[in-house]
This record gives C-alpha cells, sequence and structure tokens, in this order.
C-alpha cells in the first residue's frame, strides 16, 4: 500500500494510520477530538496528498471543460476558480470538483477514489479538441492549513505575497523556492488554505509551515477530524453524502455548483427541468438525534408514529454522522422525503428520536 512521502515524519509526530483508496493515511495524532477543536480554535496542518489533480491544457480547454460540468468557468479569470459538478445525460452525479484557473491551465481537484473515472470520461469527449489531461495525483503534494490563524501562517510562509483573498481563489508563490499553488479553501466552516506542491518538495513546506505556524498553535491533524468539522460545515462528500444515484439538486448544491445560464452541458436538460418543477422528492438535511451511539451511513429515518398517514413508514437515510466536538450533540447528514425536510420536524433515526435542523451545524462568527 502506498505511504505519503513525509510518512517518517508523521509517525514521529505521532499519527495513527489507516487505508483509503489504495493509500496508508494519516486518521488522526492520537485525538482527533483534539484536533477538531484545535482547527476551530488555531489551526490545523493537514496532508491530503492522496487527493485526486487533473489538469487540463491546450487551446480547447475551457470550451470543454465548460461543456462537461455544471458551473460557468468561462466567467473565470486566471486566479479564480469555482466547485462544480460531472453529471450522466440523465443528470446523475459522477463526481465534484474544485476547478481553478491558471494562466495556461485548468486544473481540477477530486475525491481519490473518481478520479480515474473522470479522467478517462474527460478523454473520451476530447475527440479533435485541441485539450490534454494530465494526472498530477503522484507528483503533487497537497498540504492544507485550515483553522482561524491560518491566514496569518501563510501570510508569512509565502510573504511578500499575499495568501488568496475569498474562496477558490488562488496564488502561484515559491516558498523555500518550492513552486506552490495556494488556493482558499472553507470546507471546514473556517478560513483555511490548499498548497499544492511538487511531492518531492513536500517535506520541506511540512517543517516550514511547522516552524512558522507553532507561535499561531498550528498542529498536525488526521483526516478523522477533517470529517468532523465538514459535517459541521454541512458540507456533503462525494462517495459518502451523495453519489452517482443523486441529482444535485438533491444535494443542495444549486447555489455553489449549477449555473442556470449557462448553456448546454452534460445533463443540463434534465437539471433545467428539475429547477422549473421546483423541487426534489428528497433533500439531503442535518438532524440532531437524541441517543448514545454515533449515527452509521444508511440507517433508516423514519416519520414519527403520530404523524398522519406515515406512522413509522422510512422516510429517508443517514449518509454521515459523528458526535460534535463543537457542540457535544450527535449530528448527521441524510436524505429525506420532502414532506419532512422543515427544520424542526421530529423523526426517528434507527429508532432513535431525532429532529431536522437547518444547515450548517457550525458558523463562525465573523
Amino acid at each position: 500500500m502506498d505511504k505519503s512521502r513525509i510518512f517518517e515524519i508523521q509517525q514521529a509526530s505521532g499519527a495513527i494510520f489507516g487505508p483509503s483508496a489504495g493509500r496508508e493515511i494519516v486518521r488522526s495524532y492520537g485525538n482527533s477530538e483534539v484536533e477538531h477543536r484545535t482547527v476551530r480554535k488555531t489551526a490545523g496542518l493537514i496532508d491530503q496528498s492522496h487527493r485526486g489533480k487533473l489538469r487540463l491544457k491546450g487551446r480547447d480547454r475551457t470550451e470543454f471543460l465548460h461543456g462537461m460540468i455544471t458551473n460557468d468557468i468561462k466567467k473565470l479569470a486566471p486566479g479564480n476558480g469555482l466547485y462544480a459538478v460531472f453529471t450522466t445525460d440523465k443528470a446523475k452525479m459522477l463526481a465534484d470538483a474544485r476547478v481553478y484557473c491558471l494562466p495556461d491551465a485548468l486544473w481540477l481537484d477530486l475525491e481519490p477514489e473518481v478520479t480515474g473515472k473522470i479522467y478517462k470520461h474527460l478523454d473520451k469527449y476530447t475527440l479533435a479538441s485541441d485539450v490534454t489531461i494530465e494526472d498530477l495525483t503522484e507528483t503533487q503534494g497537497l498540504l492544507s492549513v485550515y483553522g482561524p490563524s491560518s491566514s496569518e501562517i501563510i501570510t508569512q510562509l509565502i510573504a511578500p505575497a499575499s495568501p488568496p483573498p475569498k474562496e477558490y481563489s488562488t496564488a502561484s508563490v515559491a516558498p523555500e523556492g518550492v513552486s506552490t499553488l495556494v488556493v482558499r479553501n472553507e470546507i471546514t466552516g473556517e478560513v483555511g488554505y490548499d498548497l499544492y506542491i511538487p511531492i518531492d518538495k513536500l517535506a520541506v513546506i511540512w517543517k516550514r509551515l511547522i516552524e512558522v505556524g507553532r507561535p499561531h498553535g498550528l498542529q498536525p491533524v488526521g483526516l478523522d477530524a477533517l470529517n468532523s468539522l465538514r459535517i459541521e460545515a454541512g458540507i456533503a462528500r462525494y462517495g459518502l453524502d451523495m453519489d452517482e444515484s443523486n441529482f444535485p439538486m438533491e444535494a443542495g448544491l444549486e447555489a455553489r455548483a449549477i449555473s442556470y445560464t449557462k448553456g448546454c452541458y452534460i445533463g443540463q436538460e434534465t437539471i433545467a427541468r428539475a429547477d422549473a418543477q421546483g423541487h426534489m422528492n428528497k433533500r439531503l438535511t442535518g438532524l440532531e438525534i437524541e441517543d448514545e451511539s454515533v449515527p452509521k451511513k444508511g440507517q433508516s429515518i423514519q416519520a414519527r408514529p403520530e404523524t398522519p398517514g406515515a406512522e413509522g413508514r422510512v422516510v429517508g437515510n443517514v449518509t454521515s454522522g459523528v458526535k460534535s466536538p463543537t457542540s457535544g450533540k450527535l449530528i448527521a447528514l441524510g436524505y429525506l422525503h420532502r414532506d419532512f425536510v422543515k427544520p424542526g420536524t421530529e423523526v426517528f433515526v434507527a429508532g432513535q428520536p431525532a429532529r431536522v435542523v437547518s444547515l450548517p451545524f457550525y458558523t463562525r462568527s465573523r
């Protein structure tokens, strides 16, 4: 099983590893709840080098990708980016992606499990277009700094350059002489930054980040904490909370991922019809659960026995759950029939009392 280029450094810091997409990744450094709170209070450093990275180059790259995703990239200038979804011709989700516009390329950040699928999907449509697709997953590492102190840390790392000012925006810099793409990422509900780095320089930047970040409370953090952070932030993850059985609108991605004015793309007609109808039959929602056991993916959600016409029937299912380190409550994401998505609606999760709440569960006071 593949290991990170900084495996030994992580191991020396107390990392606990686990498998993911054929790689050994850091689950935690001993206490994921403490790591979670570190990101909420100061900042956490996370190795996400296992994530997929595709780069599109060539004269037709913008026009080509524009016809493949749900959002409008023709408006992007270099240094900007957006969030989008790849869909089938029936508008079911193949993957979600962060898309970054660089002066000579378009960069895609993907869940590791879908990278090969999306590479093949794109390659199938290139035909006579002047587009080349490169898989950079093995050659580019990814280190992330998330938390209230992250801007100060990144500012010190890349000075005299400034960190990207808004989510999805980018900056090309060279800390310690290492060519680095810095991208703003707020997946945890906090300010944060992703740093894409040549894989053979990963240790150089990791050590420098620890050095400049230590006075700001920076600590290494594993992916278990990242998962609880993104659930609190109400962010759905492809492969857990959405997959090829879902429309992007069911996952609540309309505002973030879909342009209704951009014109033709794969799946556009179905999405336009659904928008005209005004609703989906089910919707990803937030749940607070009165129980001692963390809710698990696939657990059923039932209507309350006293619900007229729906006594005890299954009305949805859980996709992700965690005991929130911030609130101490059991929280979950899950799909519910449209008749049950109103905040305050009382339901059962695997037989335990629960209620529907608005997303996100956590929002930082600005």
